[in-house]
């Protein structure tokens, strides 16, 4: 039998037609990590294989089996309806049959983009505690993750110092929640070919990793947006102390201190002296009892940015290297906040007058935001002379936001796709803009921006573009280059 970091792929093999393996990385209880070169876009990607025997001690192999291809599934399908840019992407996903599984059923694997700056975990160990304006860097970036998972109805279930990797890029790390594993719909129903009772069996395998667990997890409790609340607390506090908060011989010792009150939980957090401001914010995300807990990551990371005294972080701080050692810069607190207030509450028949515009300044970037009840025909002045005009519909969702763009005199192209009329998309990206005679025009990319509350935020230069809800559910932002004005465009219903 395989060890569980015996690599199955070999160097040089080919999966679906694009992706040849270079080297075996690691592996865990679930799957086994692999590199591999994207042929098509020329560039590195992680393969991440689903092993064909989990082994957990107990004897319930096959239900733990069970359990952990329903959950790999549930990733690729969590990780496809995100797109936050702290949360890994995914680009791929398919089926292996191996020679050495004999007559077991193809494994998924999934494509995902290649972090190679290494995790939260090893980064503290080798670090120790950090400082508060270096756990605010990474707090804000996660807590915005994990709020847009909240926000298309998704627990990630198993926040963790080791699940927050970082990306590299040059010389400058970003923090990314990964491993949606044991992800789950907030509100769960059996799929196709599931019954209630299977849908319970896999609800009941404890997937999660105990360290890091909530009390509602240990004891097989509903959960909700406020149990990956938890798991944010005890990550906080290992950046704080530089260990665990339940680092003790025997994590099970723990379980039924931590389920019945608050007292197991404040003697810990008194191990290693901390502000009372912030001892108390700590204190209040660790709660027991849920319905008493901070409620939502927004709420935890303010709270916990108040106590520490510092200013909110709105973009990207990276992680730079300083003398070999990383290190966290401060976050940078936005040069001023813009929210945009609705202009009209028009009706489906008045579409037929001009959408309401108006033009701002955000940190001296010039935004034109518009409000339409679904599509906008926009004219853009190219460098041959020759005026790209296109569509932009923003389509209705319950869950995903989505994007129809359309050329009116040109065709739409990704990078790598062919020519097309038009595209749709439900995620960041970039496209351009090709002639007829197939020279290209122009360059377009959107953003869906993040959510933050009850509004959907954009950033612009340092500052930012906060769009409250209703209008801010379905917003879009379009960039066609940085010296032309950024459109933001909202839906209305």
């Amino acid at each position: 039998m395989r060890g569980r970091d015996a690599p199955e792929l070999v160097e040089g093999q080919n999966l679906l037609d694009r992706y040849d393996i270079v080297d075996h990385i690691g592996g865990g209880g679930m799957a086994t990590i692999y590199r591999a070169h994207d042929t098509r876009l020329d560039r590195i990607v992680c393969v991440k294989l689903l092993r064909n025997v989990i082994e957990d001690g107990s004897g319930s192999g096959g239900a733990i089996y069970q359990a952990t291809y329903t959950h790999f599934l549930q990733e690729a399908r969590s990780l496809s309806k995100l797109a936050h840019p702290n949360t890994l992407r995914i680009y791929d996903f398919g089926f292996l049959a191996l020679e050495a599984d004999d007559e077991v059923a193809p494994r998924p694997f999934q494509i995902s983009e290649f972090l190679d700056g290494g995790n939260l975990e090893t980064y503290v160990r080798a670090r120790g505690t950090l400082r508060p304006v270096e756990i605010l860097a990474v707090l804000d970036r996660v807590a915005g993750a994990v709020g847009e998972a909240h926000a298309v109805g998704i627990l990630h279930r198993d926040i963790k110092p080791s699940n927050i990797l970082f990306s590299q890029v040059g010389d400058v790390l970003m923090p990314k929640l990964a491993d949606f594993g044991i992800a789950r719909a907030i509100h769960r129903r059996p799929r196709p070919g599931e019954t209630e009772d299977t849908l319970e069996v896999l609800q009941a395998v404890p997937l999660f990793s105990p360290r890091w667990a909530a009390p509602e997890q240990l004891t097989s409790h509903e959960e909700g947006p406020y149990t990956d609340v938890y798991a944010l607390g005890l990550v906080v506090a290992f950046m704080l102390q530089g260990r665990p908060l339940f680092e003790v011989p025997d994590v099970r010792t723990t379980f039924a201190d931590r389920a019945v009150g608050d007292a197991f939980v404040r003697d810990r957090l008194a191990l290693h002296p901390l502000a009372p401001e912030v001892a108390r914010v700590l204190a209040a995300a660790l709660r027991a009892e849920p319905r008493v807990r901070t409620q939502t990551p927004f709420e935890f990371y303010e709270a916990l940015a108040h106590a520490f005294g510092t200013p909110r972080a709105t973009l990207p701080s990276p992680v730079a290297h300083s003398g070999g050692v990383p290190s966290l810069p401060p976050p940078r607190a936005p040069a001023e906040s813009i929210t945009v207030e609705a202009t009209f509450e028009g009706s489906r028949e008045a579409q037929s007058v001009a959408p309401p515009e108006r033009w701002l300044e955000v940190d001296g970037r010039r935004v034109r935001v518009v409000e339409t009840h679904e599509k906008l025909d926009l004219a853009v002045p190219t460098a041959a002379g020759v005026d790209v005009r296109f569509r932009v519909t923003l389509l209705p969702a319950r869950e995903q936001l989505r994007v129809n763009l359309k050329g009116l005199n040109c065709f739409v192209r990704r990078a790598g796709a062919s020519l097309s009329p038009a595209l749709v998309a439900d995620a960041d990206g970039a496209a351009e803009f090709v002639s007829t005679q197939k020279e290209s025009l122009a360059t377009l990319s959107w953003s869906f921006g993040m959510t933050r509350g009850a509004a959907r935020v954009f950033p612009v230069a340092r500052g930012e573009l906060v769009v409250p809800f209703p209008q801010g559910h379905h917003a879009l932002a379009l960039e066609l280059g940085p010296e032309r004005e950024l459109i933001v465009i909202c839906r209305r219903a």
